[in-house]
């Protein structure tokens, strides 16, 4: 029995980024900006005969895919790759392959909209009044360049007390692994 591979496992992408949701995110949607324009250049470069073009095309997002937990885009990039090496030029087509990768992205861009929406409308509800202690020691772990996990990192939002553009803003900056920008916003 021959069973469709799925479009996007989040469960294997969220466990790829150690349960991070905003990075995942993030890099979906660097995904998205980098590969949103692929079915165009694909057809063009096969026009045109650039097959060594069309090939690496393919096998980077190939590993890209894997990655990222877009098994049927990984599979059709698998496949596409051995028809690239396989076919006579003038019988190349990317038409099956163009469909998935649309697929994809489609399904991406709604979890990526479905995600944001959520943390929307969840915000890290503070209770407006600082811990100091919290405070200090994700000032500490930011220092020190430490990974901080999804939960710790609500927790010490919440010790921060901060408003809601302070939370978005501190929230994108470690996200961002861009550590002096945190801390910045905590002094």
């Amino acid at each position: 029995m021959n069973q469709e591979p799925v479009i996007f496992d989040v469960d294997f992408a969220l466990r790829q980024f150690s349960g991070n949701q905003s990075l995942l995110v993030k890099m979906l949607g660097k995904f998205n900006e980098q590969y949103s324009d692929t079915e165009n250049t694909l057809v063009s470069d096969i026009r045109l005969q650039n097959l060594d073009s069309v090939r690496q095309l393919v096998h980077t997002i190939k590993g890209v895919s894997g990655n990222l937990g877009m098994s049927a885009l990984h599979q059709a990039s698998r496949d596409f790759e051995a028809q690239i090496k396989g076919e006579e030029n003038e019988t190349l087509d990317c038409t099956a392959y163009n469909a998935v990768l649309r697929q994809t992205l489609t399904c991406i861009n709604e979890y990526v909209a479905a995600s944001q929406d959520a943390a929307g409308t969840a915000s890290v509800e503070t209770s407006g009044v600082v811990n100091a202690q919290g405070k200090q020691d994700l000032l500490t772990a930011l220092n020190r360049n430490e990974f901080i996990t999804p939960s710790k990192l609500d927790q010490y939002i919440r010790d921060c007390a901060l408003d809601a553009a302070g939370q978005v803003a501190l929230r994108d900056a470690i996200d961002d692994l861009d550590y002096p920008a945190a801390i910045a916003l905590l002094e």
